[in-house]
């Protein structure tokens, strides 16, 4: 796929249309045209702003290829909020096993009271 055509997939599935795109980037709608037709490309500095307008690495953007690093980092953050959804669920289950034993102490404290009055 080249350039102009992932700008197209990327700008499609933003759900923009080329019009809002090139609003947004600041360039005439026929400078998008000619991006996503591969009559000419953007520069660096819109490159960058594309890849942050459309939601893409600037590595996809350029090359077609997801850039390693980034996922990785990404995948690293995830990793990092999975291990503490982790912790509060087991911490929770410990609380909620708790809260059960006291309430069924109690429950036969209640029961207990009653029947000797």
């Amino acid at each position: 796929m080249t350039l102009g055509g992932r700008i197209t997939l990327a700008r499609e599935s933003a759900n923009l249309t080329d019009q809002q795109l090139s609003r947004r980037i600041g360039v005439l709608l026929k400078t998008v045209r000619n991006w996503e037709t591969d009559r000419s490309e953007p520069r660096g500095n819109k490159l960058t702003m594309l890849s942050g307008v459309l939601g893409v690495s600037l590595g996809w953007l350029v090359s077609g290829e997801d850039d390693e690093t980034e996922n990785l980092e990404e995948t690293k953050a995830l990793q990092v909020k999975m291990d503490r959804l982790l912790n509060l669920h087991q911490q929770s289950s410990a609380l909620i096993f708790e809260i059960q034993s006291d309430l069924t102490r109690l429950q036969s404290r209640i029961d207990d009271d009653e029947i000797q009055t």
